[in-house]
């Protein structure tokens, strides 16, 4: 697994979209994160690419890594499928919430994953990598310690998760993609300036 360096404060912000607000605030309706999303596993598919997972940048193929990944590819068919925008409980969602697949594949069998019927991943996947829900909701089904901390996954299953119906997440979809754009780039163009420097000081 990597880290997405650039899409953490992006994320950090989308997230406290769903942080708690004040007594008066009007609160979503809740439901079992089990009712809305449902594990599978589904094995068997060593043609479709393994997947590595990228925190908070969603999963890239392994084959366009840029670390040199060792795993046995005779295995490959004991790795669990991914479909495109399900969610992946991964070795650091106990720090970094959950991970959304940006494409179809395969993924390490110690993962799990998730899919919803009638949601919109954009909307849960700002709620699931939040602070609200890693170290408050997430953080009871967490055990063990240090860098050996594992999820209950099926005591997670009983976390109350916020539900909308579909076009309301749909449209809290759209903004928060909004929301995101804009944040990246206004990051590029903070960052343009230091590019220029560290380009001119080379051809010097």
């Amino acid at each position: 697994m990597q880290n997405h360096p650039s899409d953490q404060e992006p994320r950090r912000v989308l997230g406290s979209f769903f942080a708690p607000k004040s007594q008066n605030t009007p609160t979503w309706e809740q439901r079992k994160l089990g009712e809305v999303f449902e594990e599978y596993s589904e094995k068997n598919h060593a043609e479709l690419p393994p997947l590595t997972i990228i925190q908070g940048g969603g999963t890239i193929r392994r084959d366009e890594s840029e670390r040199a990944l060792q795993y046995d590819k005779s295995s490959l068919s004991n790795y669990k499928m991914v479909n495109k925008d399900d969610f992946i409980v991964h070795l650091r969602s106990f720090e970094g919430g959950l991970e959304k697949a940006s494409s179809q594949g395969i993924i390490s069998p110690a993962y799990h994953t998730f899919h919803g019927e009638d949601v919109d991943s954009r909307f849960y996947y700002a709620y699931f990598r939040s602070k609200n829900f890693i170290n408050k909701d997430l953080k009871p089904h967490v055990y063990g310690i240090r860098d050996g901390r594992s999820i209950d996954i099926e005591g997670m299953k009983t976390i109350r998760i916020p539900w909308a119906s579909y076009p309301e997440q749909k449209s809290i979809g759209d903004f928060l993609t909004h929301l995101d754009t804009l944040i990246t780039l206004h990051q590029r163009e903070h960052i343009k300036p230091i590019l220029e420097v560290k380009r001119v000081k080379r051809n010097e």
